[in-house]
């Protein structure tokens, strides 16, 4: 797959560090990076799966969003993680890959 795990292991992973930490101070709060992880892992699963390399933010928010509240690991009571919360995540990550010189595209 072109664009999406086109970044190395490393690269991810200070990514998703990264977006933390812009999320974090966008929204006021703490968002772990494994968050960012998780939403990264998901968001690539469900690209691959559904061959919709261009997917948009709010449709992938809501089918990680089903991932997740499925996950008992994850806390989506009481809005601990929301849709809102990828959707700001999914919206960060465009910014890292575009400074990590691997932009890529959606729809919308």
């Amino acid at each position: 797959m072109t664009n999406e795990r086109s970044l190395d292991e490393k690269l991810l992973e200070e990514g998703a560090d990264w977006i933390a930490e812009m999320v974090s101070e966008e929204l006021g709060g703490f968002i772990p990076s494994e968050l960012c992880d998780l939403v990264m892992q998901a968001e690539l699963k469900i690209r691959t799966e559904t061959g919709d390399l261009l997917m948009d933010h709010d449709s992938m928010a809501e089918r990680i969003m089903e991932i997740f509240i499925a996950d008992p690991e994850v806390p989506t009571q009481d809005g601990a993680v929301s849709a809102f919360i990828v959707r700001e995540i999914l919206h960060w990550e465009d910014e890292f890959r575009s400074m990590a010189g691997h932009p890529r595209r959606v729809r919308g």
